[in-house]
């Protein structure tokens, strides 16, 4: 949040455009100024964002195959998705592709968010690509309805990672949730002159009279803003978002780790602003607290990892609905399981064993070594 004098700046630098600056680099600059404004009067109107029960799980070259495993059950199991994603923006030429933010919206309390970070992927003909790969098979298929805030062709340019094809995309049900939230939008809060509000309603809530052209598409912040009343913080919009988010991919040091947790916490808000966007009108189902059990304990030496297949009964809340042929998964059998598991557990023990440091002192007393 600004201090008051620098709000007061900014607003004079806005009036006060020197003659000088003309043509694109004007309107870009009363574009910038226009978004640190508005920023400010969001973040001192309405709380900040707070997100509902979430698991977060970083998918690069350092998640192990059980991870992966499960996160496939998961996807499987579930019907509802939230995809979003970030991109790093090049001078003079086309964004980098970094991430891509999953959630899993699952039958329970909990949800998965997924940060896939496409720049520190495996190498593809490693067992670990190849999940990740079955990972997004599995979500774009039939049956499975994906909402996203704009449209999904802005995974087009991730398909050169080798995760998934333009015609998968397509598989899916993919639902624009940013153009069905201006039309919910526009027909709850028409218009309304003063002599047609009661002395205790609030002012008029048209998007002309908030300040939003009506040609033009919703931002996220503002949806969250006057629908949900809370600020969803946007100031990293800009950021290098490839540069490794996951605390255990490299060794930071403190102020890196800070650094990361903020970036995370922007890629992980954009799906869960828009989950909670999806509960306030009623277009999911707000999950309660149930006996099916979805998350497995992962450890680093010791795994218990039980099969998590969810009966189309279980997942459905409405009993009037009728019953639908449950959908078949090519899920892997007991003995690719333990292939897996068992390749893992070697890769560790190599790393363990063989990561030695040989010393010699004095191999020539012409060089001394110390």
């Amino acid at each position: 949040m600004l201090l008051q004098r620098e709000y007061e700046k900014l607003k004079w630098q806005l009036k006060n455009i020197p003659s000088t600056t003309k043509g694109r680099p004007r309107q870009n600059l009363r574009t910038a100024l226009r978004k640190k404004i508005h920023e400010h009067e969001l973040a001192s109107t309405y709380p900040t964002f707070t997100p509902s029960n979430f698991q977060q799980f970083f998918i690069n070259f350092q998640t192990t195959d059980l991870t992966l495993l499960h996160l496939i059950e998961a996807c499987a199991a579930s019907t509802n998705f939230i995809l979003d994603t970030e991109s790093v923006g090049i001078y003079q030429g086309p964004n980098k592709p970094a991430l891509i933010q999953i959630q899993i919206i699952l039958p329970t309390s909990i949800s998965y968010v997924l940060i896939i970070e496409v720049c520190h992927l495996p190498p593809i003909h490693e067992t670990t690509f190849r999940l990740i790969k079955q990972f997004f098979t599995t979500l774009f298929s039939s049956g499975k309805t994906i909402y996203i805030w704009g449209e999904i062709d802005e995974l087009n340019d991730f398909t050169t990672t080798g995760l998934f094809t333009l015609d998968q995309i397509k598989l899916s049900n993919n639902n624009n949730f940013q153009d069905e939230f201006k039309d919910y939008w526009t027909k709850k809060h028409p218009h309304q002159t003063r002599s047609q509000r009661s002395t205790n309603e609030l002012p008029c809530q048209c998007e002309s009279c908030l300040g939003i052209n009506p040609t033009d598409t919703w931002s996220l912040q503002n949806a969250v803003a006057y629908e949900l009343h809370q600020w969803l913080d946007r100031r990293f919009t800009r950021s290098s978002f490839d540069i490794g988010l996951d605390p255990q991919l490299y060794h930071f040091n403190t102020n890196e780790i800070e650094h990361r947790t903020q970036l995370t916490r922007y890629a992980i808000y954009d799906c869960l602003s828009i989950y909670q966007l999806l509960l306030k009108l009623n277009l999911i189902n707000n999950p309660q607290q149930s006996t099916v059990t979805l998350i497995t304990s992962i450890e680093e030496n010791i795994i218990e990892q039980q099969p998590t297949i969810i009966d189309a009964e279980q997942i459905s809340s409405d009993e009037s609905e009728p019953e639908r042929e449950p959908q078949q998964y090519n899920l892997l059998s007991e003995e690719e399981r333990k292939r897996i598991h068992n390749r893992s557990c070697t890769l560790k023990q190599r790393k363990r064993y063989y990561q030695n440091k040989i010393i010699i002192n004095n191999i020539d007393r012409r060089f001394t070594i110390k």
